[in-house]
Protein backbone atom coordinates (compact mmCIF):
# COMPACT_ATOMS: atom_id res chain seq x y z
CA UNK A 1 0.00 0.00 0.00
CA UNK A 2 0.73 3.57 -0.07
CA UNK A 3 3.30 4.10 2.62
CA UNK A 4 2.19 8.40 2.54
CA UNK A 5 -1.40 7.06 3.13
CA UNK A 6 -0.17 4.83 5.63
CA UNK A 7 1.64 7.40 7.71
CA UNK A 8 -1.52 9.60 7.31
CA UNK A 9 -3.92 7.04 8.94
CA UNK A 10 -1.25 6.59 11.70
CA UNK A 11 -1.44 10.19 12.44
CA UNK A 12 -5.29 10.27 12.10
CA UNK A 13 -5.72 8.04 15.09
CA UNK A 14 -5.26 4.77 13.13
CA UNK A 15 -3.85 1.11 14.03
CA UNK A 16 -3.01 -1.48 11.77
CA UNK A 17 -3.41 -5.08 11.99
CA UNK A 18 -1.60 -7.98 9.75
CA UNK A 19 -4.32 -7.70 7.15
CA UNK A 20 -3.69 -4.23 6.44
CA UNK A 21 -7.05 -3.36 8.07
CA UNK A 22 -7.03 -0.13 10.02
CA UNK A 23 -8.56 0.61 13.50
CA UNK A 24 -9.89 3.82 14.70
CA UNK A 25 -12.57 2.59 17.45
CA UNK A 26 -13.10 0.02 20.29
CA UNK A 27 -14.33 -3.63 19.57
CA UNK A 28 -18.10 -3.63 18.99
CA UNK A 29 -18.53 0.13 18.95
CA UNK A 30 -18.85 0.62 15.18
CA UNK A 31 -22.03 -2.19 15.37
CA UNK A 32 -23.75 -0.20 17.76
CA UNK A 33 -22.71 3.77 17.14
CA UNK A 34 -22.70 3.16 13.09
CA UNK A 35 -25.65 1.48 11.75
CA UNK A 36 -27.57 4.74 11.33
CA UNK A 37 -24.56 7.14 10.82
CA UNK A 38 -23.02 8.17 7.72
CA UNK A 39 -19.37 6.33 7.44
CA UNK A 40 -16.08 6.50 6.02
CA UNK A 41 -13.21 4.04 6.20
CA UNK A 42 -9.78 2.71 4.64
CA UNK A 43 -10.10 -0.30 2.42
CA UNK A 44 -6.54 -0.62 2.22
CA UNK A 45 -6.95 -4.38 2.63
CA UNK A 46 -8.51 -4.50 -1.01
CA UNK A 47 -5.23 -4.04 -3.55
CA UNK A 48 -5.83 -2.74 -7.07
CA UNK A 49 -4.42 -4.68 -9.74
CA UNK A 50 -4.55 -3.62 -13.60
CA UNK A 51 -4.37 -5.38 -17.21
CA UNK A 52 -3.42 -3.02 -19.85
CA UNK A 53 -2.52 -3.66 -23.20
CA UNK A 54 -3.66 -4.38 -26.21
CA UNK A 55 -4.92 -8.08 -25.39
CA UNK A 56 -6.33 -7.44 -22.07
CA UNK A 57 -10.00 -7.19 -22.83
CA UNK A 58 -9.44 -10.42 -25.12
CA UNK A 59 -7.35 -12.33 -22.65
CA UNK A 60 -9.15 -11.37 -18.75
CA UNK A 61 -12.72 -12.45 -21.39
CA UNK A 62 -10.79 -15.93 -21.40
CA UNK A 63 -10.09 -16.69 -17.25
CA UNK A 64 -12.69 -14.27 -15.44
CA UNK A 65 -16.33 -15.78 -14.33
CA UNK A 66 -18.03 -13.08 -16.13
CA UNK A 67 -18.93 -11.03 -19.30
CA UNK A 68 -15.55 -8.59 -19.23
CA UNK A 69 -17.71 -6.98 -22.65
CA UNK A 70 -20.40 -5.40 -20.64
CA UNK A 71 -17.89 -3.35 -18.35
CA UNK A 72 -17.39 -0.01 -19.38
CA UNK A 73 -15.90 3.22 -18.12
CA UNK A 74 -19.41 3.55 -16.56
CA UNK A 75 -20.41 0.25 -15.53
CA UNK A 76 -19.00 -2.53 -13.12
CA UNK A 77 -19.22 -6.13 -12.00
CA UNK A 78 -18.23 -8.84 -9.61
CA UNK A 79 -15.87 -11.85 -11.23
CA UNK A 80 -13.65 -14.63 -10.37
CA UNK A 81 -11.19 -16.74 -11.57
CA UNK A 82 -11.24 -20.26 -11.26
CA UNK A 83 -8.84 -22.76 -11.19
CA UNK A 84 -9.07 -25.74 -13.88
CA UNK A 85 -11.63 -27.74 -11.22
CA UNK A 86 -13.96 -24.69 -11.58
CA UNK A 87 -13.07 -23.53 -7.88
CA UNK A 88 -12.28 -19.82 -7.14
CA UNK A 89 -9.02 -18.56 -6.63
CA UNK A 90 -10.41 -15.05 -6.05
CA UNK A 91 -13.55 -12.99 -6.65
CA UNK A 92 -13.42 -9.77 -7.02
CA UNK A 93 -14.94 -6.26 -8.54
CA UNK A 94 -13.94 -5.62 -12.47
CA UNK A 95 -14.01 -2.19 -13.45
CA UNK A 96 -12.80 -0.56 -16.49
CA UNK A 97 -10.85 3.30 -16.85
CA UNK A 98 -8.84 5.36 -19.53
CA UNK A 99 -9.20 1.85 -21.79
CA UNK A 100 -7.06 0.14 -18.65
CA UNK A 101 -9.04 -3.17 -16.75
CA UNK A 102 -8.64 -2.97 -13.02
CA UNK A 103 -9.64 -5.52 -10.04
CA UNK A 104 -10.25 -4.55 -6.63
CA UNK A 105 -8.88 -7.87 -5.08
CA UNK A 106 -7.76 -9.41 -1.58
CA UNK A 107 -4.26 -8.46 -0.21
CA UNK A 108 -3.52 -12.01 0.27
CA UNK A 109 -4.87 -13.04 -3.16
CA UNK A 110 -3.06 -10.91 -5.00
CA UNK A 111 0.37 -13.05 -5.41
CA UNK A 112 -1.68 -16.15 -5.80
CA UNK A 113 -4.12 -14.80 -8.54
CA UNK A 114 -1.03 -13.10 -10.54
CA UNK A 115 1.08 -16.29 -10.90
CA UNK A 116 -1.94 -18.32 -11.94
CA UNK A 117 -2.82 -15.56 -14.54
CA UNK A 118 0.42 -15.55 -15.74
CA UNK A 119 0.22 -19.16 -16.79
CA UNK A 120 -2.18 -17.97 -19.89
CA UNK A 121 -0.60 -14.97 -20.82
CA UNK A 122 1.72 -16.44 -23.75
CA UNK A 123 2.36 -14.28 -26.26
CA UNK A 124 -0.60 -12.17 -25.19
CA UNK A 125 -0.25 -8.30 -25.27
CA UNK A 126 -1.04 -7.77 -21.32
CA UNK A 127 0.67 -6.58 -18.65
CA UNK A 128 -0.72 -7.37 -14.72
CA UNK A 129 0.47 -5.12 -12.28
CA UNK A 130 -0.66 -4.53 -8.66
CA UNK A 131 -0.76 -0.46 -8.36
CA UNK A 132 -2.31 0.12 -4.84
CA UNK A 133 0.94 2.10 -4.45
CA UNK A 134 -0.76 4.34 -6.91
CA UNK A 135 -4.90 4.14 -6.14
CA UNK A 136 -6.18 4.64 -2.82
CA UNK A 137 -8.76 2.83 -1.74
CA UNK A 138 -11.88 4.81 0.70
CA UNK A 139 -15.25 3.31 1.12
CA UNK A 140 -18.37 5.72 1.80
CA UNK A 141 -21.59 4.50 3.34
CA UNK A 142 -25.07 5.87 4.74
CA UNK A 143 -28.01 7.47 3.49
CA UNK A 144 -26.41 10.64 2.67
CA UNK A 145 -23.73 8.93 0.92
CA UNK A 146 -24.35 11.07 -2.46
CA UNK A 147 -25.06 14.18 -0.79
CA UNK A 148 -21.38 13.97 0.68
CA UNK A 149 -19.90 12.91 -3.23
CA UNK A 150 -21.63 15.00 -4.76
CA UNK A 151 -19.00 18.38 -4.31
CA UNK A 152 -15.94 16.02 -5.37
CA UNK A 153 -17.69 14.05 -8.51
CA UNK A 154 -20.56 15.85 -10.68
CA UNK A 155 -23.71 13.69 -11.49
CA UNK A 156 -23.25 10.70 -9.21
CA UNK A 157 -24.85 7.79 -10.56
CA UNK A 158 -26.76 5.61 -8.10
CA UNK A 159 -27.14 2.65 -9.53
CA UNK A 160 -26.01 -0.40 -8.34
CA UNK A 161 -22.36 -1.39 -10.07
CA UNK A 162 -22.07 1.77 -11.66
CA UNK A 163 -18.93 4.19 -11.78
CA UNK A 164 -18.79 7.92 -11.82
CA UNK A 165 -15.49 9.28 -12.50
CA UNK A 166 -13.96 12.97 -13.49
CA UNK A 167 -10.18 13.84 -13.58
CA UNK A 168 -9.64 13.03 -9.94
CA UNK A 169 -12.22 10.38 -8.76
CA UNK A 170 -13.83 6.87 -9.36
CA UNK A 171 -16.81 6.29 -7.42
CA UNK A 172 -18.44 2.94 -7.63
CA UNK A 173 -21.73 2.25 -6.34
CA UNK A 174 -21.85 -1.11 -4.71
CA UNK A 175 -24.67 -3.33 -3.69
CA UNK A 176 -26.60 -2.16 -0.25
CA UNK A 177 -30.07 -0.40 0.67
CA UNK A 178 -28.17 2.07 2.27
CA UNK A 179 -25.87 3.85 -0.79
CA UNK A 180 -22.45 2.69 -0.65
CA UNK A 181 -19.91 4.05 -2.82
CA UNK A 182 -15.71 2.26 -3.25
CA UNK A 183 -13.66 5.61 -3.93
CA UNK A 184 -10.05 5.61 -5.93
CA UNK A 185 -7.71 7.98 -5.86
CA UNK A 186 -4.72 9.93 -5.68
CA UNK A 187 -2.76 10.00 -2.16
CA UNK A 188 -3.60 13.90 -2.64
CA UNK A 189 -7.09 13.52 -3.19
CA UNK A 190 -7.79 11.03 -0.78
CA UNK A 191 -6.25 12.62 1.61
CA UNK A 192 -8.36 15.60 0.64
CA UNK A 193 -11.93 14.06 0.60
CA UNK A 194 -10.66 12.19 4.01
CA UNK A 195 -10.26 15.14 5.66
CA UNK A 196 -13.45 16.83 4.94
CA UNK A 197 -15.33 13.38 4.89
CA UNK A 198 -14.57 12.90 8.21
CA UNK A 199 -15.31 15.81 10.03
CA UNK A 200 -19.20 15.45 8.42
CA UNK A 201 -19.22 11.34 8.95
CA UNK A 202 -18.25 8.52 11.63
CA UNK A 203 -14.74 7.36 11.07
CA UNK A 204 -15.30 3.15 11.28
CA UNK A 205 -12.69 0.17 11.53
CA UNK A 206 -11.71 -0.96 7.96
CA UNK A 207 -13.61 -4.09 9.31
CA UNK A 208 -17.22 -2.57 9.26
CA UNK A 209 -17.11 -3.27 5.83
CA UNK A 210 -17.33 -6.58 6.06
CA UNK A 211 -20.09 -6.58 8.42
CA UNK A 212 -21.61 -4.05 5.17
CA UNK A 213 -21.06 -7.03 2.79
CA UNK A 214 -22.27 -9.55 4.83
CA UNK A 215 -25.81 -8.08 5.65
CA UNK A 216 -25.95 -7.23 1.89
CA UNK A 217 -24.91 -11.19 1.08
CA UNK A 218 -21.13 -10.45 -0.95
CA UNK A 219 -18.56 -13.01 -0.18
CA UNK A 220 -15.04 -11.90 -0.67
CA UNK A 221 -13.18 -15.15 -0.11
CA UNK A 222 -9.44 -14.83 0.92
CA UNK A 223 -6.22 -17.21 1.28
CA UNK A 224 -8.08 -19.76 3.41
CA UNK A 225 -10.99 -20.29 1.66
CA UNK A 226 -9.38 -19.65 -1.52
CA UNK A 227 -9.60 -22.69 -4.58
CA UNK A 228 -12.75 -23.92 -2.07
CA UNK A 229 -16.15 -22.95 -3.64
CA UNK A 230 -17.34 -23.24 -7.49
CA UNK A 231 -19.05 -19.67 -8.11
CA UNK A 232 -22.23 -20.56 -7.27
CA UNK A 233 -21.66 -21.82 -3.93
CA UNK A 234 -20.94 -18.55 -3.08
CA UNK A 235 -23.89 -16.97 -5.10
CA UNK A 236 -21.99 -15.23 -7.53
CA UNK A 237 -24.25 -15.82 -10.17
CA UNK A 238 -26.98 -14.31 -8.01
CA UNK A 239 -24.91 -10.98 -7.43
CA UNK A 240 -23.83 -10.31 -10.88
CA UNK A 241 -20.50 -12.11 -10.53
CA UNK A 242 -21.16 -14.79 -13.69
CA UNK A 243 -22.15 -15.51 -17.19
CA UNK A 244 -23.26 -18.45 -18.69
CA UNK A 245 -23.49 -16.70 -22.14
CA UNK A 246 -20.28 -15.41 -22.22
CA UNK A 247 -18.05 -18.61 -23.49
CA UNK A 248 -14.88 -20.36 -22.43
CA UNK A 249 -12.82 -19.34 -19.63
CA UNK A 250 -10.50 -21.73 -17.22
CA UNK A 251 -12.92 -24.02 -14.92
CA UNK A 252 -16.19 -23.28 -17.34
CA UNK A 253 -16.70 -26.20 -18.27
CA UNK A 254 -18.06 -27.38 -14.27
CA UNK A 255 -19.01 -24.03 -13.83
CA UNK A 256 -21.88 -24.44 -16.71
CA UNK A 257 -22.28 -28.25 -15.51
CA UNK A 258 -23.40 -27.28 -12.27
CA UNK A 259 -25.45 -24.59 -13.37
CA UNK A 260 -27.38 -26.38 -16.39
CA UNK A 261 -27.07 -29.91 -15.11
CA UNK A 262 -25.96 -30.33 -11.74
CA UNK A 263 -28.25 -29.70 -8.91
CA UNK A 264 -27.45 -27.03 -6.52
CA UNK A 265 -25.82 -28.91 -3.36
CA UNK A 266 -24.56 -25.30 -1.64
CA UNK A 267 -25.11 -22.18 -0.91
CA UNK A 268 -23.87 -19.09 1.08
CA UNK A 269 -26.20 -18.26 3.72
CA UNK A 270 -25.95 -15.35 6.51
CA UNK A 271 -25.72 -16.29 9.64
CA UNK A 272 -25.67 -15.47 13.46
CA UNK A 273 -23.14 -17.39 15.54
CA UNK A 274 -23.45 -16.53 19.59
CA UNK A 275 -20.14 -18.58 21.28
CA UNK A 276 -18.06 -17.76 23.68
CA UNK A 277 -14.88 -19.18 21.78
CA UNK A 278 -14.31 -16.67 19.21
CA UNK A 279 -14.88 -18.43 15.14
CA UNK A 280 -12.42 -18.48 12.34
CA UNK A 281 -12.12 -17.54 8.65
CA UNK A 282 -12.67 -20.97 7.28
CA UNK A 283 -14.15 -23.03 10.44
CA UNK A 284 -16.13 -25.54 9.42
CA UNK A 285 -19.91 -26.21 10.60
CA UNK A 286 -21.71 -29.01 11.52
CA UNK A 287 -25.23 -29.94 12.47
CA UNK A 288 -26.42 -32.32 15.43
CA UNK A 289 -26.21 -35.60 13.45
CA UNK A 290 -22.56 -35.23 11.92
CA UNK A 291 -19.70 -37.53 12.65
CA UNK A 292 -16.47 -36.50 13.38
CA UNK A 293 -15.78 -36.51 9.92
CA UNK A 294 -18.48 -34.56 8.52
CA UNK A 295 -19.11 -31.07 8.10
CA UNK A 296 -21.73 -29.30 6.47
CA UNK A 297 -20.27 -25.71 5.59
CA UNK A 298 -17.85 -23.12 6.01
CA UNK A 299 -17.28 -19.67 7.43
CA UNK A 300 -15.87 -17.08 4.61
CA UNK A 301 -16.53 -13.57 5.98
CA UNK A 302 -16.97 -12.53 10.19
CA UNK A 303 -17.80 -9.47 12.00
CA UNK A 304 -18.12 -9.61 15.84
CA UNK A 305 -21.02 -7.60 16.57
CA UNK A 306 -20.45 -7.75 20.39
CA UNK A 307 -18.98 -9.94 22.82
CA UNK A 308 -19.27 -13.73 22.23
CA UNK A 309 -22.04 -12.56 19.18
CA UNK A 310 -20.95 -12.59 15.69
CA UNK A 311 -22.39 -12.19 12.25
CA UNK A 312 -21.50 -14.10 9.07
CA UNK A 313 -21.43 -15.39 5.56
CA UNK A 314 -20.83 -19.40 5.26
CA UNK A 315 -20.98 -22.07 2.15
CA UNK A 316 -23.80 -24.70 3.75
CA UNK A 317 -25.27 -27.71 2.34
CA UNK A 318 -28.97 -26.24 1.16
CA UNK A 319 -30.83 -29.03 3.24
CA UNK A 320 -28.52 -28.68 6.32
CA UNK A 321 -28.94 -24.30 6.19
CA UNK A 322 -33.02 -24.94 5.87
CA UNK A 323 -33.34 -27.45 8.16
CA UNK A 324 -31.15 -25.31 10.84
CA UNK A 325 -29.65 -26.86 13.72
CA UNK A 326 -26.55 -25.77 12.68
CA UNK A 327 -23.15 -25.41 15.14
CA UNK A 328 -19.46 -25.19 15.05
CA UNK A 329 -18.03 -28.39 14.77
CA UNK A 330 -15.01 -27.28 16.71
CA UNK A 331 -17.04 -25.79 20.19
CA UNK A 332 -20.65 -25.01 20.88
CA UNK A 333 -22.23 -22.11 19.17
CA UNK A 334 -25.80 -21.01 18.71
CA UNK A 335 -26.38 -20.64 15.04
CA UNK A 336 -29.59 -18.89 13.16
CA UNK A 337 -29.78 -18.45 9.67
CA UNK A 338 -30.41 -15.01 8.81
CA UNK A 339 -32.34 -13.20 5.14
CA UNK A 340 -30.38 -11.88 2.75
CA UNK A 341 -31.16 -9.14 0.27
CA UNK A 342 -31.43 -11.50 -2.49
CA UNK A 343 -33.28 -14.75 -3.62
CA UNK A 344 -31.78 -17.96 -3.17
CA UNK A 345 -34.06 -19.81 -5.91
CA UNK A 346 -31.83 -21.32 -8.74
CA UNK A 347 -32.33 -19.81 -12.14
CA UNK A 348 -31.54 -21.49 -15.46
CA UNK A 349 -31.44 -20.02 -18.55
Amino acid sequence: MNNDWKNFLHKSGANQDESGRFTFNPPYSDYTNATDSDCICDLSYFSTVVFAGGDANEFIQGQFTNDVNKVDESSSQLSGICNNKGRMIANYRLFQHQSNYFISIRNDLVERSIKHLQNYVLRAEVAIQDISEQLIHIGISGKNAETLLAPYIDNLDSTVDSVSFNDNYIAIRVAGSTPRYEIFCSFEHAVKLWQELAANTKVVNSEYWDYLNIINGLPFIDSITSEEFVPQMANMELINGVSFEKGCYTGQEIVARTHFLGKQKRRTYRISIATKTEPKIGEQLATETSTENQYTGTIVTLYPVAENKYEALAVIQIKSAEEGKLKLKASDAEINVVELPYSLAESHT
